[in-house]
Formats: structure tokens, C-alpha cells, sequence
């Protein structure tokens, strides 16, 4: 009988997010509901969150199985999250930065719609951009960017102020 490997990246990340998911479902279920007031269920301040949270805590539990089952790399291919390239710690300070300015200096200081465009077309472009391996010409890059940033923009509005009735700033 042979003993599987497990690897041990996937294993502990996935204890994590699923804890953090479960956390997550307990705050949100004890969460006040306004019955008393005869709220509707679909406006209680925890139902999107333990949404969230419950997703979180699947994705925790397939990523401790997966981690569990034993599946290796390929050969001589080395998990990314154990090495730093250089390339890979551009892309995170790169993302750090660019969630800063939106949460500091666009979102809530412009209208919400298009702070986020803008977020999503700089940081698309940009993410772009730092990849050493990128195979678009900038044109169709930019063009695509726009496209992109427009478009979710207007459905993130949509589904936050006329789905979840959720007043956004701007």
C-alpha cells in the first residue's frame, strides 16, 4: 500500500480559505435580519456576504482535497507561490499599489462607475504591460482595456444599486 503525497501548498491554503469562509457565514448569519420590521429577505445586510462566504468556504474545502489527493506538478515544475521571480513581485506591488489608489483616491471621491472603470483600465493595461510575455500589440491592448473597464464598470454598478440595493458612493 503506497502513501500519497500531499501537497502541502494547496493543503494549508486551503484549511485557510475554508476557515476564513466559515468565519465569514457565522458573522454574516449573526447578522440582524429586521424581521420585526418584515424586511425583505433579499435586503438583509448578511446575505451577501455569507454568499461570499459560503463560495469561500467550497473553494477552501476543493483546494484541501485537492491538496490531499496526492496530484504533483509536472515534472521538474515548481509551485510559484515558494519562489519569487522578479516578474512575480512586480505583479504584486503592481496589484498593491493599484488597489490603494482606487480605495484612497477614486472610490468615493468620483462617481462610483467611473472610478472603476478607470481602476480596471489602468490596472488591466498595466498588469499587461509588466508581462514580459505578452503578445498583444498595445492598440488592441488599449482597445480591449476600454472595452473591458466600460463594460464591468456598468454590469458591477448594475448588480450592486439594482440587485443587492446597495447605495454606492459618487
Amino acid at each position: 500500500m503506497s502513501m500519497r503525497t500531499i501537497n502541502r501548498t494547496d493543503f494549508i491554503s486551503g484549511i485557510v480559505v475554508a476557515v476564513m469562509g466559515a468565519a465569514g457565514l457565522v458573522a454574516s448569519l449573526r447578522m440582524p435580519r429586521f424581521e420585526a420590521r418584515g424586511a425583505d429577505p433579499f435586503t438583509v445586510p448578511g446575505l451577501t456576504p455569507g454568499l461570499l462566504s459560503a463560495v469561500l468556504c467550497v473553494l477552501g474545502v476543493v483546494l484541501l482535497l485537492r491538496g490531499m489527493s496526492g496530484r504533483v506538478l509536472a515534472e521538474g515544475a515548481r509551485p510559484s507561490i515558494t519562489e519569487w521571480t522578479r516578474a512575480s513581485a512586480a505583479r504584486t506591488i503592481f496589484t498593491i499599489v493599484m488597489v490603494l489608489l482606487y480605495g484612497t483616491l477614486l472610490f468615493g471621491h468620483m462617481p462610483f462607475i467611473l472610478a472603476t472603470a478607470l481602476f480596471i483600465f489602468v490596472f488591466t493595461v498595466g498588469a499587461e504591460l509588466i508581462d514580459t510575455e505578452r503578445s498583444l500589440p498595445i492598440w488592441k491592448l488599449v482597445i480591449g482595456g476600454l472595452v473591458l473597464a466600460g463594460v464591468a464598470a456598468f454590469a458591477i454598478d448594475f448588480v450592486f444599486t439594482d440587485l443587492f440595493l446597495v447605495r454606492l458612493p459618487g
